[in-house]
């Protein structure tokens, strides 16, 4: 026959507690939801960042190419980390999430409201990374860390001007830096390759390129990393 004694029970419901309490603290580590103000700077602390958000929304007197048009920057201890970009009207395409070193920063509007989400970079979740980031994924026992280290732009056409049939090209060839644990390797590819998606297969780890985003001075690759199941 079992005998419960009062210390016993309140050991247990202690044990019950502390469980409950880490349970409720990783889940709210785990994702922040913050509802941004139009025109205002907030400031909010996440693990190990200090974030600062500066949302402007800008109306029909303005600019003819920012009308109805929505921008978010966010800043980590005053630098600034993601920048965000909506165009209503569908002209560009967007990229909602973007990666800033171990987490992802999402800007949401939901019903008029504005948020920017920040949670744990974990496998199996698309962002953008730019070519002045590094992507950290996963934890410490299984960690990949991607940075864009080169990006080519060419241009011209195929063939010399006698020829009728000749045709311009513009592609753009990147180089990622992929360091899993201490081995580091490089891969590239380019624009062209992408088309609907182009995948760099790793041992444990595969990379599928999304999309991609090239401009004079920066560039953008959307992708998501997947670990690999173990056999």
């Amino acid at each position: 026959m079992l005998v419960i004694t009062g210390s016993s029970m309140r050991k247990a419901a202690t044990l019950i507690m502390l469980m409950f309490m880490t349970h409720t603290t990783i889940a709210q580590f785990s994702m922040k939801k913050i509802r941004l103000k139009e025109g205002s700077d907030s400031s909010l602390n996440y693990a190990n960042l200090n974030i600062s958000t500066l949302l402007q929304v800008y109306a029909e007197n303005a600019a003819p190419h920012l009308i109805g048009d929505l921008y978010l920057k966010v800043d980590n201890k005053g630098t600034t980390v993601a920048e965000f970009y909506k165009a209503h009207d569908g002209s560009t395409k967007e990229y909602n999430t973007k990666i800033y070193n171990n987490y992802l920063l999402t800007f949401m509007v939901d019903r008029q409201e504005k948020y920017l989400i920040i949670e744990e970079a974990l496998f199996g979740k698309s962002f953008a990374l730019l070519n002045d980031k590094i992507a950290i994924i996963g934890s410490k026992e299984n960690l990949i860390e991607i940075e864009v280290t080169d990006y080519i732009h060419e241009w011209g056409y195929d063939a010399p001007p006698e020829v009728e049939s000749r045709s311009y090209f513009s592609d753009v060839t990147y180089t990622l830096e992929v360091k899993v644990k201490d081995v580091v390797e490089s891969f590239s590819f380019s624009s062209s390759e992408i088309k609907d998606t182009f995948t760099i297969d790793l041992e444990d780890y595969s990379i599928l390129i999304l999309s991609d985003l090239y401009k004079e001075s920066s560039c953008l690759i959307e992708m998501i990393v997947n670990k690999k199941e173990d056999k």
